[in-house]
């Protein structure tokens, strides 16, 4: 085998193909027009004549940057007996560096690839152990005295600003199990003209395995596109299902459709969407309510006056209850102002009493040992967890109904924090491990009246993070980080199933929430400093914070 590290395979793999151009898109044989006509995208090149081995798996590797129709251009690079059956979209492998590729001695070529994240064929995007490697097989044969690949993988491979470019993350919208909100799951699709196809295809696929016990769907389970297209006239998205569909009650057809449209009409040519069902157009009323909104998020700070809330005028709910908390001293609180409950973490319980009037109904909601966390859900649904192993979580009520959240997987796991989404269907959770820590993400199982039961099995994100100490939900599809090292403290904002970026916080950064529609970010540090996050800095708000809490 020889092996060697092409200039020309680097140089096609980061940055040969020229973008952007515009204009319209030829239309390849899976794709359907839209009326876009201003994609952008890279623009490769097909193989010239004469092109060695090399220069062919170089310029069929580049050719991987131009999705549109169908990766039409990285098919010449393919023979006649695979152009055809080669499927680009089953895989994408986005790599850390330049590949190193070994040419063999019988038209054989291997590319070993540092993989930093992948997508799966239905969008997934998955990050995996750091120093993952793959090894990718191909051959090569002549056709008419030109070298072409007669075998290579069911993949493409990108360089991650590359992958920034092509492809996009969009969320495929499912439904909690009362039917109260829509709960989104992040896909990644290449902007092509087939996008809002693959968005409903995902859709219909269902969820993936860690979400689907906490989510439903309103759409009938096999049910799939009539026509394997999604096209778009005047802006309308014309969907039209397969009779299984029918099967859908009058309230399910309303809540199949607020899935429908939140997930389509990401696409920027899209402003609604009209649903058939084997070429019968069917007329379904709009939801009451756009079920992707949770209401107002209030920021309410504890400080030694008692409760305040911070940012908004909505605060005729509160009381400053600055008496209760003299006896009552706490180190967390929550609140529940549907319930009209407040809930605080002392040293000896966790103690609950009306949020209108602190003091009055005081009565101990959970007595175990080792408290660390009190959190509300959607539901108005106390949590706590205890430290004590076999003790862990538990749901309380506004009606003092209390509910174990059995967890097999967390049996051997030190809990360190957690957080509940927007909608309630999914939690975050901070797990010890050695010398650092890891971040689970599970869904909520909940029993028909909405009390949690259990936790499925996770999936694990951020590998690559230091150290995180602390997490919480900032939006329905993000949670915020903070990473502490002994030389730096920083703030990670990852997309649950996508990417992340970081932001700069004071060194001694305790915990991070968001509030408003605009998820305005905040912080509070270990002195009790609360600041806002202004787009590039931070800026003061006050100092004088023992605990601060999101409310719904």
């Amino acid at each position: 085998m020889k092996r060697f590290t092409s200039i020309a395979l680097v140089f096609l793999l980061t940055g040969c193909a020229a973008l952007p151009l515009s204009g319209p898109v030829r239309i390849g044989p899976d794709l359907i027009p839209n009326s876009e006509s201003e994609a952008i995208y890279y623009s490769p090149s097909g193989p010239v004549d004469g092109a060695s081995q090399s220069e062919i798996l170089s310029g069929f590797l580049a050719a991987g940057t131009g999705p549109q129709n169908d990766y039409s251009v990285a098919r010449e690079f393919l023979s006649e007996s695979l152009r055809a059956i080669w499927n680009p979209n089953l895989e994408v492998l986005v790599q850390r560096r330049s590949p190193e590729l070994v040419i063999g001695s019988e038209n054989t070529a291997q590319l070993i690839v540092d993989v930093i994240a992948q997508l799966d064929a239905e969008g997934r995007y998955e990050t995996p152990p750091s120093g993952t490697t793959r090894v990718l097989d191909y051959e090569f044969v002549l056709e008419g005295n030109q070298w072409r690949l007669s075998r290579a993988p069911d993949a493409t491979v990108l360089i991650k600003p590359v992958f920034e470019v092509v492809f996009k993350d969009y969320a495929v919208y499912f439904l909690d199990r009362q039917k109260r909100f829509l709960v989104p799951e992040i896909r990644w699709f290449a902007s092509t003209a087939a996008t809002g196809t693959k968005l409903v295809n995902a859709l219909l696929g269902g969820p993936s395995s860690w979400l689907a016990p906490a989510v439903m769907s309103a759409i009938p389970s096999g049910t799939r596109l009539s026509f394997n297209a999604v096209t778009v006239e005047d802006g309308v998205a014309l969907v039209d299902l397969t009779a299984r569909a029918l099967v859908a009650s009058r309230e399910d057809r309303i809540l199949l459709k607020a899935q429908l449209d939140a997930t389509i009409s990401q696409l920027s040519n899209v402003r609604t969407v009209a649903i058939s069902i084997e070429r019968t157009r069917q007329e379904i009323t709009e939801p009451a309510a756009d079920l992707r909104k949770f209401g107002a998020r209030i920021l309410v700070v504890l400080a030694d006056s008692g409760l305040e809330a911070i940012g908004g005028s909505e605060a005729s709910f509160l009381s400053e209850g600055s008496e209760f908390f003299n006896r009552y001293p706490s180190t967390g609180i929550a609140i529940s102002k549907e319930a009209n409950l407040l809930a605080v973490l002392s040293e000896e319980a966790v103690i609950g009493t009306s949020l209108a009037n602190p003091g009055l109904n005081v009565v101990s909601m959970d007595s175990r040992s080792g408290i660390r966390d009190i959190v509300f859900d959607r539901q108005g649904n106390l949590w706590t967890f205890s430290t004590t192993r076999g003790s862990n979580f538990l749901a309380i009520s506004s009606a003092s109904e209390q509910s174990k959240v059995s967890a097999r997987w967390l049996a051997e796991e030190d809990v360190l924090g957690f957080s509940i989404s927007p909608e309630g269907s999914r939690i975050a959770l901070l797990v010890a491990s050695g010398q650092t820590n890891r971040v689970m993400i599970a869904g909520v199982i909940r029993n028909q009246s909405g009390m949690p039961i259990e936790l499925s099995p996770p999936i694990e994100i951020t590998r690559e993070v230091a150290n995180p100490i602390q997490v919480s939900w900032v939006g329905p599809m993000t949670i915020a980080l903070v990473n502490s090292t002994p030389d730096s403290t920083n703030a990670i904002l990852v997309s649950i199933g996508g990417t992340s970026r970081t932001i700069s916080v004071p060194i001694d950064t305790y915990k991070i929430v968001a509030v408003g529609p605009s998820s305005q970010l905040y912080l509070l540090t270990k002195s009790g400093q609360l600041s806002r996050f202004t787009g590039s800095n931070w800026s003061l708000v006050r100092e004088d914070v023992k605990a601060l809490e999101i409310v719904n």
